[in-house]
């Protein structure tokens, strides 16, 4: 009998094991995705010098080609003392702030990572956040 509950135990063991490796692979490819995508709006934002219509149309296909997750409802975004620029509350989950200093202006962007579980109807985001170089120069 004493076989049987150590066998009980190393399967156990073993089950946690692959359900850590699980969440960390899934972990790591909801982390690549919103690096790519953040640096992919910073891009754009830095070839193009603005967040006007052009660019941020260039954005939206960018994000339905790469599978990005559409939220609806209220977006919820952080200014951190800048002037938001993102508000459509029907659309991705994204949010750039324009930013002004003594050199110029420059752009912050947050995307997001998603962690989500249906057999609990949970979703757990995590932001990642970059900043552009300063792009105009004031004078």
């Amino acid at each position: 009998m004493r076989e049987a509950f150590g066998n009980t135990f190393i399967v156990n063991i073993v089950l946690l094991f692959v359900v850590v490796f699980i969440f960390l692979f899934v972990g790591s490819i909801s982390y690549t995705k919103a690096y790519k995508i953040k640096n992919k709006i910073i891009n754009y934002i830095e070839d193009s010098g603005n967040f006007e219509k052009q660019t941020q149309d260039k954005i939206k296909s960018t994000l339905k080609e790469m599978g990005y997750r559409v939220v609806r409802g209220k977006q919820q975004c952080n200014d951190r003392g800048g002037t938001l620029l993102t508000r459509d509350s029907n659309s991705y989950r994204y949010c750039v702030v324009e930013y002004e200093n003594d050199k110029g202006v420059y752009y912050g962007v947050t995307t997001y990572m998603y962690f989500d579980f249906p057999l609990i109807n949970a979703l757990l985001e995590f932001p990642i956040y970059g900043e552009t170089k300063i792009i105009g120069i004031l004078e």
